[in-house]
């Protein structure tokens, strides 16, 4: 390898280190007009975390009340199942029963 050839690669390195020197110590500050966006962002973003929770209770209450009235009709089949067995077997209900002619 030419000594203009190592020169070369040795000023790439050099410039490299140099850009990634300077790039590396500028720092950018926040503006109070950014401040001020950040802060509504984050008042935003907890509203939308109360009102994500509250929809999560508000579902949970009425899964809970869904439950309870999916319960309610089972119930009713039940009873309503009795009574049509029952109904088949009119006049006949009470077997021990024998009415006065």
């Amino acid at each position: 390898m030419s000594f203009s050839k190592k020169i070369a690669k040795f000023s790439k390195i050099a410039l490299a280190s140099v850009i990634l020197v300077s790039l590396s110590s500028c720092t950018f500050k926040i503006t109070e007009e950014q401040m001020t966006q950040l802060q509504e962002l984050r008042k935003q973003e907890r509203s939308l975390q109360d009102g994500i929770s509250n929809k999560k209770a508000e579902l949970n209450k009425i899964k809970d009340e869904t439950n309870l009235r999916k319960s309610e009709l089972k119930d009713c089949e039940n009873e309503r199942d009795l009574i049509k067995q029952r109904l088949s077997k009119w006049p006949d209900i009470w077997p021990d029963y024998t009415p006065n002619k």
